[in-house]
């Protein structure tokens, strides 16, 4: 083991085990037995193998202290040196619209689902107006993306109540996200090396990158006298963000952008600057497009039809996150998903924003849409001969 201007170099086992058979062949003679089967070689091979695990620590400790090679505590012990910490789970929030019986009462804790069984728990108490409306802020019984649900799609009631004629959310859930993952962390490391939340465009980024289940910004800003090409007024920054909390990004942006600044959008949060005082702060969710696919596999032993449709669809997943808005879902890109799963021989393959529309054409996106599988049963994979 060296440590020199190169970096750290470590003996293997094989290397180790040849330095103590040179030795023992120094201290005792050309012709000592040092062969696996003697008494002398399996001491000599215990040793190798205990210094070898010791050496393995040992690099791993060295790397432990860089931000490429860090992982799990060490990276965030690492993040805590740059005030970046890990972003926990969080469960996704919506707000529910209600109509039914003028005067019924929505309780806290009642419960509400989509289709599929995603299931959201009242935390505001809803008491519906004299024409039968009322809405209320309801949150995610699981704390993962699960629950990052699309508009309209929670309209059930899992614990009926009298006087309750529908249920819906006019907007998507939004906030749900896992534990945050050591790639994705490493890189909002490198984003506040290069700025720290503020009123510069890398401020504005590494502040909303910041947040809990944000997985894409993107920022319009309108600088001149006149209305842009989109729409936005004069003098204002439009900010559109996939992912997160809507009050947890009204608050960064608010804490981030240089006073006197105004913002553009449709959702409307109203957050506090550190004197108490309220402002509100407009913005815009980016219009998810769900994507669809549906392939036909021809595969051989290696492929395991318990494991491996999944491996495929996760793959397909995290190439869509790569894109940003306004990209193109390029088609062939899909094969490179499919073929690094074990075992897959040939795959016919189509795609498309509607399941009765399929091809294999590439999709391009809008300037403020992004592409995602918004459930896992959206990827089709059959086996050929099923």
């Amino acid at each position: 083991m060296e440590l020199d201007k190169t970096g750290l170099s470590i003996l293997d086992f094989q290397q180790l085990l040849d330095q103590l058979i040179a030795k023992s062949q120094e201290l005792f003679g050309d012709d000592i037995n040092t062969e696996q089967n003697s008494v002398l070689g399996m001491y000599l091979r215990v040793i190798a193998w205990l210094q070898n695990i010791v050496n393995q620590d040992l690099e791993a400790v060295y790397y432990a202290n860089y931000v490429d090679q860090a992982e799990g505590i060490n990276l965030d012990h690492l993040g805590n040196n740059y005030s970046v910490s890990r972003n926990p789970a969080q469960a996704a929030t919506v707000t529910l619209d209600f109509t039914g019986t003028a005067g019924t009462l929505i309780p806290e804790e009642a419960v509400y689902s989509t289709d599929s069984g995603v299931e959201f728990e009242m935390i505001d108490t809803v008491t519906l107006t004299d024409n039968g409306t009322g809405s209320g802020l309801a949150v995610c019984t699981a704390q993962d993306e699960t629950g990052n649900v699309l508009a309209g799609t929670i309209v059930n009631q899992v614990e009926s109540i009298s006087g309750i004629e529908s249920v819906t959310n006019p907007r998507a859930a939004s906030g749900g996200a896992e534990v945050e993952d050591d790639e994705s962390y490493r890189q909002r490391i490198y984003l506040s090396m290069q700025a720290q939340p503020g009123p510069t465009y890398y401020g504005l980024y590494t502040a909303l990158y910041s947040l809990a289940g944000v997985e894409q910004v993107q920022i319009v800003p309108n600088l001149t006298m006149e209305t842009d090409k989109y729409g936005n007024p004069p003098k204002t920054l439009h900010f559109y963000v996939r992912g997160g909390r809507e009050q947890d990004i009204g608050q960064a942006i608010l804490d981030s952008i240089a006073a006197g600044i105004q913002t553009t959008g449709s959702i409307k949060t109203t957050v506090k600057d550190i004197g108490g005082h309220s402002h509100d702060v407009f913005f815009d969710t980016a219009t998810v497009a769900p994507i669809y696919v549906k392939m036909t596999l021809k595969t051989n032993s290696d492929f395991n039809p318990e494991t491996s449709p999944a491996v495929i669809t996760q793959a397909i997943k995290t190439y869509l996150n790569s894109l940003i808005m306004g990209d193109k879902v390029v088609f062939t890109r899909l094969y490179q998903a499919i073929y690094n799963a074990d075992g897959v021989e040939y795959a016919q393959v189509t795609m498309g924003r509607d399941k009765s529309s399929m091809g294999m054409s590439d999709i391009q996106l809008d300037q403020f849409e992004s592409a995602i599988i918004a459930n896992d049963s959206d990827v089709e994979v059959t086996v050929d001969g099923d």
